[in-house]
Parts: C-alpha cells; sequence; structure tokens
C-alpha cells in the first residue's frame, strides 16, 4: 500500500504531464480575474486537535480556486476548483510542451474531474474522456485514524527522506517547503493545499506554482458539472492507466472512443 501511496499523491501532476492533445490553436495565456486572499486567515495558530470523523479528507480548507502556472518542459496555466475539503475538485488545464518527434510544440487542454471514486479526464479538443476507478484515494486514507490525506503524505515524503526546510509566502499565504531526495523534486504545501513543486528531470524541469488563491468567494454555480456532450469510456485504475500512457503506443487508441453522450445528470452521484 505504501507504493501505492505515493504513486498517489504525484499522480495529480502527472495525470498532466503524461497527457497530451495536439491543436493548432496556442493556449489561452490570458490572466484570471484577481483572486481574494483573506489576509488573516492564516495568521491564527491554534493547538493541534485530534480530528475524529467519518469521511476523508485531502486540505484543511473546505472550498478554494487555485490559479498555477507552469513553466520549464511545460508551459501554460491550470485553474483548479475544490470543495467538501478537497475530495471533489475539477482542473482547468491549458499547457504546451516541445514535441521530441516534430518541429511543434503538443497543446494539452484538458477537464479533470475527481469526485466520489472516480476520475474523469475530458479531452476538450474532442469531447473524449476516460472514466478512472479512484478508489485507491479512500482506501490511502484508512493510514490516518483521522482519515486526513495530507497527514498520509507527510509520512511518505518522511519515509523517503523528504523533510520541511523553509517556509515561503506564495501567493500571499505561508507555504512549508518539503525537500524529497528520494523523488529528486521540491514542494511547498500550505493546508495540505500544493502551492509550488519543481520536478527534476533527465534533461530538463517542470515548476508548476499557484499565482492566486481565493479561499473566501464562492464557487462558481455549476463549476463542478461536465458538459452534456462528453463521449466517457470506462477506463481502469488511475495506476494501471498511468502506466499505460508511459508506453510508446499511439495517444489516439486512448481517446479515439466509442458510445452515446453521457448526460449531466450522471455525474451528479458517481458510485
Amino acid at each position: 500500500m505504501a507504493r501505492n501511496s505515493w504513486w498517489l499523491i504525484l499522480a495529480p501532476f502527472f495525470l498532466v504531464a503524461c497527457t497530451s492533445t495536439t491543436s493548432e490553436e496556442s493556449p489561452s495565456t490570458e490572466k484570471a480575474p484577481s483572486l481574494a486572499v483573506n489576509p488573516n486567515q492564516h495568521l491564527i495558530t491554534e493547538p493541534p486537535v485530534v480530528v475524529n470523523r467519518d469521511f476523508p479528507v485531502r486540505y484543511e480548507v473546505k472550498d478554494g480556486h487555485i490559479r498555477y502556472r507552469y513553466s520549464g518542459l511545460q508551459e501554460g496555466y491550470e485553474d483548479v476548483y475544490f470543495t467538501q475539503y478537497g475530495m471533489v475538485e475539477i482542473k482547468f488545464t491549458k499547457t504546451k510542451r516541445p514535441n521530441p518527434f516534430k518541429k511543434a510544440d503538443e497543446f494539452i487542454d484538458l477537464t479533470t474531474l475527481m469526485r466520489d471514486s472516480a476520475i474523469y479526464v475530458v479531452d476538450n479538443l474532442t469531447k473524449n474522456a476516460r472514466r478512472l476507478d479512484n478508489v485507491l484515494l479512500y482506501e490511502t486514507a484508512l493510514q490516518s485514524p483521522s482519515l486526513d490525506l495530507n497527514e498520509v503524505a507527510e509520512d511518505m515524503f518522511r519515509a523517503r527522506g523528504g523533510s520541511i526546510v523553509d517556509t515561503q509566502t506564495i501567493a500571499g499565504v505561508p507555504a512549508e517547503k518539503w525537500v524529497i531526495k528520494e523523488a529528486n523534486s521540491q514542494e511547498w504545501r500550505w493546508k495540505g493545499i500544493l502551492m509550488k513543486t519543481i520536478v527534476e528531470l533527465p534533461r530538463n524541469m517542470v515548476k508548476v506554482e499557484a499565482i492566486e488563491i481565493d479561499t473566501v468567494s464562492p464557487l462558481p454555480e455549476g463549476i463542478f458539472d461536465l458538459p452534456t456532450d462528453v463521449n466517457v469510456q470506462e477506463g481502469t485504475s488511475m495506476k494501471q492507466w498511468m502506466e499505460d500512457l508511459s508506453k510508446p503506443i499511439e495517444r489516439k487508441q486512448y481517446f479515439d472512443l466509442q458510445g452515446n453522450p453521457i448526460s449531466r445528470d450522471s455525474f451528479r452521484r458517481i458510485k
């Protein structure tokens, strides 16, 4: 379970890093509207409290909107909205990266919805999607007495030589800097939320950094609904899908899907 847990912690990043779409259009780089952060919300220090809950959590914050900037090997922006302490989350990713086999960039335009025990990865250019079994997330939460996935993540970091080396202000909040030697990466986290990460690759690096965060404003109505014209194909598990994507197989074999459009109501409660 420990190995799978470590993979699960890194999965949100690699889901984008390993998936690509090709388009003649460049990704949107327009600056998002300015987001608001309560300047006092992270200044209140309270002693740790043992929490007994019957549901898992990822973050210490119930709702929020984060805007990330990608740089390095992969460039662009990503907007993330979450609720239920991070257990329901949707990401809108528009990035690009060089294609090593072509003299052109590959463009990534994805919507990734995580809800209940499933993750939906939607290629916005084709409106095709794959449903991935995400039950591993809930199994991993059982490693924490309080069902706190951030607690599990930090235990995994320490088990792999990770430690907190500094606290830095990122997007207006104090983020703890983790150096994880075994993963050759650095992460800055605030209340369980990833604020910045740098992953060293053999010949390059990818940096993802939060540039704006809003945990005060109401979330847009219907933000966790997928379009009605999305075609969904059943996938396997997140781990298996990621392993398949890393193999030298044409990407269209994963997204050239068959089936009827799935209705919006089908996404309201996934079991």
